[in-house]
């Protein structure tokens, strides 16, 4: 079984084991403890940059990874291989070696596998599973799951503290329905906004005007526009989207989730059920605010014009799947029909 985050830490300042496997859905967390691992294997130091060796584990061969663990370190106890990527699934023929790697690494390499792009699938996949089980034999396997809301805003509220400002939980969360639930870009905020705010309080008017949008807040913006009949506001979006050159498909995915996140919502408010309790079902686990925002703004919204929104946009989906439609032309016309049904509400 792969450890948690919580037990990672207590076990680095224990000591360093041989292998490490760190993958999940938090590539952030993956990236920064493969590099906390490689700085306490060979330290900060010049020489530590001979003994720390970074492989693309996507344009490298399994040949090239073993003939890296496997070199001895210079004037030094160790070394530390770090192996971005590797696809396991498609080691082929290698396979059978990797296993004998993972079950007996070199006592003179700290070797770390951590994944970003590629993420394993540990209960469907049997050369991952097989992966996992052989690093579970010498060293550790660290699963990072999606951060909750909550587990989130506790980390902006700290990196603004060590960062020399202030963040209200409150503004937190606000940040993170501004910006989305990916840490790096969340924490690349947070030094944007400390530097703004100077040493002091990071404000929702500091937020508001300085933190960059992504596309999934900026399509809820458009959702609420459209469903307020604001044509104005709503083709003032698309404009910008289209300048920011977002790919039309992706916004158009976007808008569709939604509006399934005011249907589920509203399905669930008249079935007497608490639109947070869907987040198991539908994949909503660690953005739960998504849920409450949707039960919030679809009280006023009927489940059959809801119904019919999303059938407009299925359809809106197969246009622009054709190669004859212009797909801004698609996007605005759908627009304007989604204004239209509004008004049935």
């Amino acid at each position: 079984m792969p450890i948690t985050e919580a037990e990672l830490k207590k076990r680095l300042k224990e000591g360093l084991a041989p292998l490490y496997f760190l993958y999940g859905e938090e590539s952030y967390l993956t990236a920064h403890y493969a590099a906390q691992i490689a700085e306490k294997a060979v330290g900060k130091d010049d020489m530590g940059g001979f003994n720390l060796q970074k492989l693309d584990g996507q344009s490298v061969s399994f040949d090239q990874i073993e003939e890296a663990v496997e070199a001895l370190p210079l004037m030094a106890e160790r070394k530390c291989v770090v192996i971005r990527d590797f696809d396991v699934a498609a080691a082929g023929a290698a396979q059978e070696r990797l296993l004998n790697l993972a079950g007996d690494p070199p006592e003179s390499c700290v070797t770390v596998f951590w994944q970003d792009a590629v993420q394993p699938d540990l209960k469907k996949n049997a050369k991952w599973k097989a992966f996992a089980a052989a690093v579970e034999k010498t060293g550790l396997c660290v699963q990072f799951p999606r951060k909750t809301t909550g587990d989130i805003v506790k980390l902006l509220v700290s990196g603004a503290a060590r960062r020399g400002s202030a963040l209200t939980p409150d503004n937190a969360k606000l940040l993170v329905e501004r910006c989305g639930d990916d840490l790096n870009l969340l924490l690349n905020e947070i030094d944007k906004l400390s530097a703004l705010a100077g040493g002091g309080e990071i404000t929702r008017e500091h937020i508001e005007t300085a933190a960059t949008k992504n596309l999934e807040a900026s399509v809820f913006d458009l959702s609420k526009a459209l469903l307020q009949n604001n044509y104005e506001r709503s083709y003032t979006i698309l404009n910008t989207l289209f300048y920011q050159k977002e790919e039309p498909v992706a916004i158009l995915a976007v808008l569709s989730g939604a509006y399934a996140d005011l249907y589920r919502a509203k399905a669930a408010a008249q079935a007497g059920v608490p639109a947070e309790s869907l987040a198991a079902d539908f994949g909503y686990r660690g953005r739960e605010w998504r849920l409450r925002n949707a039960a919030r703004d679809s009280a006023r919204l009927s489940l059959s014009m809801l119904r019919q929104s999303l059938e407009i946009l299925a359809q809106a989906d197969g246009q622009l799947k054709s190669a004859r439609t212009d797909k801004r032309v698609v996007l605005e016309q759908t627009a304007a029909r989604l204004i239209v049904l509004a008004r049935s509400r």
